[in-house]
């Protein structure tokens, strides 16, 4: 309501003579238009089902496994920030049903569906969980696991991959460093009068230092149109890497449908051959 008739006043104030404004209650429901509901329709073959795990401190991380028999491998998925499966998993999850995969996938802690002890916490906790929940994921299924970062979860996923040994690591929508993801969430005519005091933990953020040290194969998927992890940025991560076993592909997405694009799906194939050939 607040959104609506304000704007509809406007549009009288600047229209001459008189007009008709229809309202229906589209103005006043909303809708999650990508809920997990619809992959019943979307991915006929798949099942959803709920998983949780219990954390160290007694959080829990809650979530599903969106899986079918006779799938090639399994992804563990981490959304990106402010992103969570009830609103949006639909949308982030078919794709990857078009690629005969698997994927667990949770909600960061106290967001969506997952709840935590404590009222405050910051990246280590996140990190602590991410490594925790490969894990579990790990003693969950057979056969090969990729881990798929998107936006901040490709940050998450990063310092995982110098934590543990992956089958193979996939970044979409990634940057370097905290600083260079919050400059680039700065319009550029503000940009010369904003300055940036990154402090604490986030400070310790940089993809290029987590994975120097690498030897699993890795995929980086880039959007043209992207203005928040520009293609530049990701080139730039991707050209510091010394693993061999590397892969660029650059689809004309923005910021958040990367995965949905042909090229990004032939390049994903192509990684899941560079595991196979890996081992």
């Amino acid at each position: 309501m607040k959104k609506l008739f304000p704007l509809v006043m406007l549009t009288a104030i600047l229209s001459s003579g008189c007009m008709t404004v229809t309202v229906s209650s589209k103005q006043f429901v909303p809708r999650d238009t990508n809920k997990l509901a619809l992959l019943k329709t979307s991915a006929p073959d798949y099942q959803t089902r709920d998983i949780e795990f219990v954390q160290a401190d007694g959080s829990i991380s809650r979530g599903v496994y969106f899986s079918k028999p006779g799938a090639q491998a399994t992804v563990l998925y981490f959304l990106g920030s402010g992103i969570r499966l009830d609103a949006d998993g639909a949308f982030f999850l078919k794709p990857f049903a078009d690629l005969n995969l698997n994927v667990i996938a949770f909600d960061y802690r106290s967001f969506g569906r997952s709840d935590a002890t404590t009222k405050t916490h910051g990246l280590k906790e996140i990190e602590s969980d991410t490594a925790a929940l490969y894990d579990y994921a790990r003693g969950m299924v057979q056969g090969r696991l990729i881990v798929h970062g998107h936006s901040f979860g490709s940050f998450v996923a990063a310092h995982l991959a110098g934590q543990r040994k992956l089958d193979g690591l996939v970044l979409e929508g990634t940057g370097t460093d905290a600083r260079t993801y919050a400059q680039n969430l700065t319009p550029w005519f503000a940009k010369p009068f904003v300055s940036y005091n990154v402090v604490g933990d986030v400070a310790e953020v940089d993809n290029r230092r987590s994975l120097q040290e690498i030897q699993f194969p890795i995929l980086i998927i880039a959007g043209k149109r992207d203005t928040t992890t520009p293609e530049p940025t990701a080139r730039e991560l991707f050209d510091g890497l010394k693993q061999r076993q590397k892969r660029f592909v650059s689809v004309d997405a923005g910021h958040m449908d990367g995965m949905v694009f042909p090229e990004a799906k032939v390049a994903y194939k192509q990684l899941l051959q560079d595991v196979e050939n890996s081992k």
